[in-house]
């Protein structure tokens, strides 16, 4: 429970720009047109490991994060309601994970991305 803390505390202070990069942190920024949907892929988790994942939108729109393995199976998924949420998840094996990055809504948006790992 500690380190899925201090992954989510990791993840929240790289979008808030506040944080210094760990050489596992990921932070990119994107667009996503209405109804798009934008994928991280290739993300390597060692079984029981923790990662975290968190976008913070520039808009009112809503946001869908979703993890899932390489066999296409959902892992965890979450509607970022105010442009801004984090998810944890941790590895059952080792192995690659991707991420996507979903507007649900009909407008443009702007979105800070950021992986720990």
């Amino acid at each position: 429970m500690k380190f899925r803390m201090l992954a989510i505390a990791t993840v929240f202070a790289a979008l808030m720009g506040t944080a210094a990069l760990h050489a596992e942190m990921t932070k990119d920024w994107d667009h996503l047109d209405g109804y798009t949907k934008m994928t991280y892929s290739n993300i390597y988790v060692y079984g029981g490991q923790t990662a975290g994942v968190g976008v913070k939108g520039e808009g009112n729109t809503n946001l869908r994060l979703s993890v899932y393995d390489n066999n296409n199976n959902l892992i965890r998924t979450t509607v970022c309601r105010y442009d801004n949420c984090i998810l944890t998840w941790t590895a059952a094996w080792n192995g690659n994970f991707y991420v996507t990055v979903e507007n649900l809504s009909p407008y443009s948006t702007d979105y800070h991305f950021a992986l720990e790992n």
